[in-house]
């Protein structure tokens, strides 16, 4: 069905490439089980996904769908392996590139590495229609060529003062170093629709007035003990408990995705890389500047 729903896509012309980085202000927030279940909604919507896990020795997305890695982006830079081996085959057809602390080091490759690096992505085919990108957590806004690269930036947000200051600051340090004007907000064990809206309007207005910057609410994921059993399993609690309360979210978070308006096209996960390790380049100068 999914090889079905991908050609209708294609025929019909609809082959909009998005690439959105999950973030959160702190540890502990959820943004990977929100990465991980969030894919396995789109697949069985009928899109082609790919999960970028950030995170080092497989601690992230991968191990959350009871993925092992064997190679990171580091193993393909010494010539360990060629890149296709680090693709891994998730649950419901997504897919997970998983790059450890390879990309660190982009920004400090020879340019000539940094162009074989680039025709590498370009000739991976892996035929995807949506990228989500699961950052490391707490990553340092200052060192973040893939959030760069996205054509989408999604907070996420789990209730409670520290958290929301976390969630702000993030957002602060995105718009002024890099410029970053828009994100989607999707908060995190929120126990009720009401507790759930106050909190985006607030945290929205916020920083709309004080940031100028545009804060999109997406939705929010329920408090469930289901979701925790689900991520105790290493699956999406999408697979383990399909009429779980938050099961339903993900459902209705994805098909609000793909109503997002099309994003200017990247051409392809490797048109994506190319961007990442231009991100890196500048990323680099400014620290070395």
């Amino acid at each position: 069905m999914g090889d079905q729903a991908a050609g209708l896509r294609r025929l019909l012309g609809q082959t909009g490439f998005q690439v959105i980085t999950v973030m959160a202000g702190q540890k502990g927030a959820g943004k990977t089980a929100a990465t991980t279940n969030l894919a396995v909604a789109l697949a069985r919507s009928g899109r082609d996904v790919l999960i970028i896990d950030q995170a080092q020795q497989g601690k992230g997305a991968s191990a959350a769908l009871g993925l092992t890695p064997r190679y990171d982006v580091s193993d393909v830079i010494e010539g360990r392996c060629k890149l296709e081996a680090l693709i891994l085959n998730g649950p419901d057809n997504v897919q997970v590139l998983p790059i450890g602390g390879g990309f660190n080091r982009l920004g400090r490759l020879s340019e000539r590495d940094q162009e074989w690096l680039a025709q590498s992505f370009n000739r991976l085919q892996c035929g995807v229609d949506v990228v989500l990108v699961d950052m490391e957590e707490a990553t340092d806004p200052e060192a973040l060529p893939l959030g760069l690269a996205a054509s989408e930036i999604m907070v996420v947000l789990p209730p409670g003062n520290a958290s929301i200051t976390e969630a702000y600051t993030l957002v602060k340090r995105l718009a002024h170093n890099f410029g970053k004007r828009q994100f989607r907000l999707l908060l995190n064990r929120i126990e009720s629709p009401e507790q759930a809206q106050a909190v985006a309007q607030n945290f929205a207005q916020t920083a709309e007035r004080y940031l100028n910057v545009s804060v999109d609410y997406l939705g929010y994921i329920p408090l469930d003990e289901r979701l925790t059993r689900a991520g105790d399993l290493r699956t999406s609690v999408v697979d383990a408990f399909p009429v779980a309360i938050s099961t339903s979210q993900f459902r209705k978070l994805a098909e609000g995705l793909l109503r997002w308006p099309q994003p200017p096209s990247l051409g392809s996960v490797g048109g994506f890389m190319q961007r990442v390790i231009q991100g890196s380049r500048l990323v680099d100068a400014c620290r070395r500047g």
